[in-house]
Order: C-alpha cells, then structure tokens, then sequence
C-alpha cells in the first residue's frame, strides 16, 4: 500500500507577495505546486522536483514516448554538453550565446550546457555519413534535462534555467518529404511526410490530455528553416496571445481581433502558453557541419533537416495552469500523481468501531487488481484526522477519483461515497464496491479504446 502519512510532501502556505527563496510567487500553478509539496525552489529558476510532481512527470514522459515512436521515432541519448565550436560554425553561438550557459574544461575546450541539439545531431549524421537516401528518413528523439540562462526566470516551471524537454530531430533526402505542401501528402511513396506525422504524433498527445492545445504557424526565429509552428494552450499566465476562430476553430498568433482568414468570422483572443514547436530546418545545420546524403544519381547534397520540441515540465506546469482554480489543483487525468485515493473512517467512529481498517483494506485490494490501477492508488491513513478535513485535502491535490468509506458503509449493502474531479456537482455519488469497480473499470477501457483509436488514426 502507498499511505500520505509516508509520503515526501512539505505542505506550506505562502502568504501574498511572499518570496521563496527569493522567487516570486506570479502565478497560480507556481503557487499551487509549490503549497502542496510538489516542488522546491533551490535558487531563481531552479526547482526540485519531489515524489509527488515526479510521479506525474513520468507519466506524462511515458505518454508522450509511447506517441513518438507510434509515429517511427527511435529512441537515444546525446550528451548535455556540447563543444561551442559547433555552435560557431553554424552562427547560433553569435545569435543567442547570452542564453548559453558556457563552461570551459581544465585542457580550455569550451562547451556549452545544451539548451537544444540540432549542432550535435548534424554532427552525428556527418560523423556517420553520408546517407543513402535508402536509409531515409531517420527520426531519432531523446527526453533529457536542457538548459537555459534566462534573464528573469518566472512563473516556476513555466519558465526556468532548467527544464526537461523532449527534442525529435529527422533527416530527409530532399526538401518535398520533409513535409507536405497546403496539408497535401507527399509525392513520395519511399518517404512520407515526416513533418505531418510528427505533428500527428502531437495533437494525439494533447488529446489524450484533452488540453484545447492550437497549432498556429510561428516564424522561425534564431532556429531558422522554412516552416515553423507553435502549440498553444490557452492560459491567463500566457505571455503569448493567439486568435482562435470559435467557429472553426483556426488559430493564429496574434494580439488583435481580427476576422479569420479560414472562415471570416470574429475571432476570440486570449493569452496562451507556448507548449510545443516543430520546425522544418532545412540545411541550416546540415550544410555547416558537413551531414551528407547520397542521391539516386549525382553528388552528394546536404541533408534536409526538421525537428520538435515539448517542454515537459512547461507542459507539466501549463496544465495545471490552464484547469487549476486559485485554491485547487486540477490534472489531465493521466497525468495525476495517483489516479484514486483512498480516505478511510476517523478513529473511534462508529465506521472505524465497525468496519476499520479491514474494511479500507478490503477496497484498496479490490481495486488495485483492477487494470491500470496496481500502482495508481493512495490511502489516506491520517485516520485521526476527520474524513472532511482529509477530503478537503484529496480534493485540493486534485486526485481525479475520491473514495471515502464514510457512515454509508454501515448500510446492509455497504455503499462509499466518490467524487471526482471532473465532476461539475460537489455531491459524491454512492456506489457499491461492485458498482465502484464497473465505474473504475469502464473508465479504464474508455481511456484504452480512445489511445487504442487514435495510435490507429496515427
């Protein structure tokens, strides 16, 4: 059994306009994970992440792994530093060298704390090349720690020195299979457009976390390429704006009302969160450091290169952003630290003098046989402390279901009341344990079926 009372969670309460360890407190998600014990400041812009966001966070790394490599991605590891010669070569060290954080070894060969690997991944495929254009397209992605000096870290993990991120990168033979043209498919039988695929890979990722996330096209910035696209989500801490049409729901990057360009209705503004961003690089890293690809006839010609990016812990952050009150945590459902707890009767009760601890054994045992579940459940074992007091805590956590073994388990047919979080009334309903399994149970399928739907619509 997972029991509260053992777990690693420093609850505190932060007064207005209170600093922790000399960061300020800008908004709600920052806030909230920071008073219910998932997060620690070390120093500005830098968090610890303790038990309970971990929990999440590996979740949410699974889920998107699983998509990825639905869509053909493999799997690997680049180290976090990389030499500083790369990045001079391909002129982004001169472009964006005041976010690099930079180190210098005891022989005075100068390295750079990676906040993204394209530089490394032109190397690899130079230092392995060239290509057959048989051998395309690879789409190689790895899920690590990245780095950032940002000039004024705020809002927690929304915006820090430190983060974890997943970076896809995939190299192509000509610059029509990178991606397709007006959404139209590409020409090529032998290599399909990877651009599309990937950006699959990622709407089906944010419906599984059923986050109203947009993909609006974004210039290309310092990443430079041809084609760009941010994932927005709508949050009020956003410091991006976007327009979306609540007709068709398309979607641009803009800070005025203007008509849509698909339908020509009025569109709505709010501010969003930048979650995600896809890129079609071109040669812009290829052509510098020499990663190559053998045609069907004639010489050899740079590799056409794209690439994309997830915050994870921006992710992690923006979601509790967007579905988060000001006093209440709120989670994609398959991302909650633990999807049920489990808030057994107070001590010395009539429920604890007649059901006790057998009886919230008898439920915790009963439902972790269930699938999904065997590592998905939490008791709250505080039994002197009243069940209101525990509930109100389950329900600020945001744990999506809540059963409470309350005075209807006296009944003749013992019945526990359960609430979810995704419930609009505040009133529990009460269930049977039988009726309590078919509830968890056809919810476990529903969220199997509709994965299952869309890795085949992938």
């Amino acid at each position: 059994m997972r029991y509260v009372s053992q777990l690693f969670q420093p609850l505190i309460s932060i007064p207005k306009n209170a600093k922790i360890k000399n960061t300020e407190i800008t908004c709600k998600s920052q806030k909230l994970l920071l008073e219910c014990g998932l997060i620690r400041p070390t120093s500005s812009g830098l968090f610890s992440l303790l038990p309970l966001a971990q929990r999440s966070l590996d979740k949410l790394v699974t889920l998107i792994r699983r998509h990825v490599e639905s869509a053909g991605a493999q799997k690997m590891s680049l180290p976090s530093l990389t030499a500083e010669s790369l990045w001079e070569k391909t002129g982004r060290l001169a472009d964006v060298g005041e976010e690099l954080l930079k180190v210098e070894d005891r022989h005075g060969k100068k390295y750079l704390l990676a906040p993204t690997h394209e530089e490394a991944v032109a190397d690899l495929l130079a230092d392995v090349g060239p290509l057959s254009y048989k051998q395309l397209p690879i789409i190689l992605y790895q899920i690590s720690s990245k780095y950032r000096d940002e000039r004024r870290p705020k809002h927690g993990l929304l915006r820090a020195r430190e983060f974890l991120m997943l970076d896809s990168y995939a190299a192509h033979s000509h610059p029509a299979n990178s991606h397709a043209t007006n959404s139209q498919p590409s020409n090529s039988a032998d290599e399909p457009d990877v651009y599309s695929r990937l950006a699959g890979a990622y709407s089906q990722i944010f419906q599984a976390l059923r986050l109203p996330v947009h993909r609006v096209a974004a210039p290309t910035g310092d990443m430079g390429g041809t084609l760009s696209h941010e994932w927005q989500l709508p949050a009020a801490a956003g410091e991006d704006q976007i327009a979306v049409c609540p007709s068709c729901s398309h979607a641009t990057l803009t800070s005025t009302r203007t008509n849509c360009e698909q339908c020509g209705n009025e569109t709505e503004i709010s501010n969003s969160i930048e979650v995600g961003h896809t890129f079609v690089l071109g040669a812009r890293y290829s052509e510098p450091l020499g990663a190559h690809v053998v045609p069907p006839s004639g010489p050899a010609a740079p590799l056409v290169m794209s690439c994309y990016g997830i915050g994870i812990t921006r992710l992690l952050a923006a979601s509790v952003e967007a579905l988060s009150t000001e006093k209440v945590l709120r989670w994609p459902g398959k991302i909650a630290p633990y999807s049920t707890i489990i808030i057994g009767p107070k001590e010395g009760s009539k429920e604890w003098l007649q059901r006790g601890w057998e009886g919230v054994q008898l439920v915790y045992r009963t439902l972790v046989e269930l699938p999904g579940l065997r590592d998905d459940v939490l008791v709250d074992d505080r039994h002197g402390l009243t069940i209101g007091k525990r509930l109100m805590m389950a329900d600020r956590m945001g744990y999506p279901w809540i059963v409470v073994c309350g005075r209807s388990t006296l009944d003749p047919v013992p019945k526990y009341e359960v609430y979810k979080s995704s419930s609009q009334s505040s009133d529990p309903e009460l269930w049977t344990l039988d009726e309590l399994v078919a509830a968890l149970s056809k919810n476990t399928a529903e969220c199997v079926n509709s994965e299952f739907k869309r890795n085949i619509a992938l």
